[in-house]
């Protein structure tokens, strides 16, 4: 049965850049009556970081002059971009508010707000929302309210940027503040998601027929709506659509049929819906592969200080092809060389094998550390996110375009993490923190120190799924260890806390139809002697979706 949708009925919003030409906020006309005017064309302007969140002034992207404010590092939505008001504002007073904002994920509908945080009469914290808009799409927009009140008991008042949903970064511009009344030019609202209002004129009529005309024959000109165009939400503008909008005008229809993105391609792996635990063969340990790769030790420089890692780069690499990358973490007392030179692990001369006899397609392994400077297993995500992946993705040919944030993000489905005891702990902790950066998770033989107890951890974990704002299809989690393991009595808990979440997991090894498995091993206990074989039955489930 099809489902439809009216042309009149969404709600959400998306937005169209204004254009060039746009003056910087400085140049307006009524600049002499603004109480700030902040372009970020010499520095942030006193406005600093809130939460993790930091920010810098930029010629990255900009609404208008040369500069923005981008702000980054957000691990929680209300982290953003934050001003102190000062004595140049009056409580129980209405201003004028403004400022422009450019979203850097054009695939996630997000709700931006322009927010009061201040204290009130009893010293309590307060938060108010100036103004607020759901946006699609990494194009500047408005936030603006002409008449905003600050409550008359209000006391350090603040303004600060956030979001309802995700933490992805974003820039601002010209934020500025004026007297009630005082009209903020800007970025304005753009174009509203109407299908069939192609011409974004808030109607759908015959001139629609003919901005979608020209949309399909790709001689468009001036501000129109993709999304707009797409009444049938394939994600794409055809030839139906346009026969809908028309017969839309002509009264032969009063809905748009709802098509829907067309499905992805089903993976040709042939998964084991559930799987067992099988050792690698011995020789994949014991005799050295005729096409081994190679391991090169690599310094950096962390924000923990100069930092070695290793990169194990598959026989015959090639830096004209790209190659899905695998961050591996040791355990406590270990080191970078473990997993490699460890003769209990030998992890590359297994790879080498499997590479060679067609178990597994050519990868980059990545073994770095969580020893040194102020870093432990519990925070090593933040030099994964700021220092590791820029450094060796740089350096190295992955699927990143490049190692901005945006780029990395982009390439989040080509990049897996694990780890062993300590390493699993970090493991947990980067899918909790850099979630929007990682597609596969490896936990092996460790659980997540985040809460007492095992729903505490599961919890934690459902809470990163929602502020990221990814399907169930956007990530994958394969743990393992040994039913003797002494880790065990602590992941099994969590593993249990977490299966009957069935909006955030679906629990099988298949993972065309799921996202979710725990794979154990009889008898087996806490020694990298077995846990290789773990890595040897898990990691040929990755990146195939």
């Amino acid at each position: 049965m099809k489902k439809f949708i009216s042309a009149i009925s969404a709600a959400a919003l998306v937005f169209t850049a204004m254009p060039a030409s746009m003056p910087a906020a400085s140049n307006y006309n009524n600049s002499s009556d603004f109480i700030f005017c902040d372009t970020f064309e010499g520095g942030t302007d006193s406005w600093t970081g809130r939460g993790s969140a930091s920010v810098e002034s930029t010629n990255a992207q900009k609404f208008a002059g040369s500069s923005s404010l981008y702000v980054s590092g957000r691990a929680e939505t209300w982290n953003g971009a934050i001003k102190e008001l000062g004595s140049s504002f009056t409580p129980g007073t209405e201003y004028s508010f403004s400022v422009n904002i450019l979203p850097s994920d054009a695939k996630r509908k997000t709700t931006y707000h322009l927010t009061l945080q201040y204290n009130d009469a009893s010293g309590e914290a307060n938060y108010t929302k100036i103004a607020s808009a759901e946006v699609m799409g990494n194009t500047w927009f408005q936030l603006s309210n002409e008449s905003y009140m600050i409550p008359s008991d209000a006391s350090d008042a603040c303004i600060y940027v956030e979001t309802e949903n995700g933490t992805y970064d974003f820039y601002i511009d010209d934020a500025i503040a004026a007297p009630k009344g005082t009209v903020i030019s800007g970025a304005g609202s753009g174009c509203r998601l109407i299908p069939g209002d192609a011409n974004c004129d808030g109607k759908v009529n015959i001139h629609d027929v003919v901005t979608a005309r020209k949309a399909l024959a790709g001689t468009i000109s001036g501000s129109y709506s993709v999304n707009n165009c797409d009444v049938d939400g394939d994600t794409v503008i055809t030839e139906d659509d346009l026969k809908n909008i028309h017969a839309y005008v002509m009264g032969k229809i009063t809905e748009f049929p709802y098509v829907g993105p067309p499905e992805p391609p089903p993976s040709d792996f042939d998964y084991n819906a559930n799987l067992q635990y099988k050792a690698a063969p011995d020789k994949y340990i014991n005799e050295a592969c005729p096409q081994a790769g190679k391991i090169v030790s690599e310094t950096y420089n962390s924000i923990n200080g100069s930092k070695k890692l290793n990169v194990y780069l598959p026989y015959g690499y090639d830096e004209s092809k790209k190659y899905n990358i695998f961050y591996i973490m040791h355990g406590g007392g270990e080191n970078e060389n473990t997993i490699f030179y460890d003769k209990d692990a030998k992890l590359g001369n297994i790879l080498d094998h499997m590479i060679m006899n067609g178990e597994l397609e050519p990868m980059i392994v990545v073994t770095p550390t969580f020893n040194g400077g102020n870093c432990s297993a519990q925070n090593f995500y933040n030099e994964f996110r700021q220092n590791v992946v820029p450094f060796v993705e740089s350096k190295y040919s992955t699927y990143a375009e490049d190692t901005s944030e945006e780029g990395i993000r982009a390439s989040r489905m080509h990049r897996a993490y694990g780890g062993f005891s300590m390493g699993a702990v970090s493991t947990w902790a980067v899918m909790e923190n850099c979630l929007d950066i990682v597609g596969y998770f490896m936990p092996l033989s460790g659980d997540h120190w985040s809460g007492n107890s095992a729903q505490d951890k599961a919890n934690s974990l459902a809470k990163a799924i929602d502020r990221s704002g990814l399907s169930q299809r956007e990530y994958f989690i394969l743990a393992a260890t040994g039913t003797d393991d002494i880790a065990y009595p602590n992941i099994s808990p969590q593993i249990d806390a977490m299966k009957p979440m069935t909006q955030y997991y679906t629990y099988t090894s298949d993972f065309s139809k799921g996202n979710f498995y725990f794979l154990t091993a009889p008898a087996l206990t806490h020694w990298w002697g077995y846990v290789r074989h773990y890595v040897y039955d898990a990691l040929p489930y990755f990146f195939h979706e």
